[in-house]
């Protein structure tokens, strides 16, 4: 009786298939329940980090030069060709374009019908205020827990 080598696949290398199966898997859940991909997290991270670092060691051997701006540090410098951020007091303008309603904080073209909107400065979730006339309970309440405590009392002295 001979013994064949077995033929296909090694249980080693099924093992590094299905380990890399189940990490697709995973990244895959993963993209699903948040939105983004696992990895870019990270590289951002690393970005940041990557500059930051670089910064410190231009800075430390006394390089000048070094480049704030960039997307890898994680600050902008300030843009004299930005517009102002909108605030409470600037206001939105409200276009309609071709029936089509959009809001913008720049002026609207000449074809739209431009109104100026008001905001109003959200608090955010608020604890409701408590009444003026916060009486404990009122007298039909305090006359059922008299009530109550004495048949509690007479049903314990029994």
């Amino acid at each position: 009786m001979k013994i064949r080598k077995q033929a296909g696949l090694s249980l080693i290398s099924v093992m590094i298939i299905f380990m890399l199966l189940g990490a697709l898997a995973m990244g895959f859940l993963y993209t699903i329940r948040t939105g983004r991909l696992p990895l870019n997290d990270q590289l951002q991270r690393w970005g940041k980090s990557a500059g930051v670092i670089s910064n410190e060691l231009k800075n430390a051997a006394g390089v000048n030069g070094s480049n704030n701006s960039s997307p890898a540090s994680g600050t902008v410098a300030p843009n004299e060709n930005m517009p102002a951020p909108v605030t409470v007091e600037s206001g939105v303008k409200k276009c309609v374009i071709n029936g089509t309603v959009t809001y913008s904080d720049t002026e609207c073209n000449q074809r739209a019908d431009a109104k100026n909107v008001k905001l109003h400065d959200a608090k955010g979730f608020e604890r409701p205020k408590p009444k003026e006339d916060d009486s404990s309970a009122s007298v039909g309440d305090q006359d059922f827990r008299q009530k109550m405590l004495n048949k509690a009392i007479d049903k314990a002295s029994r």
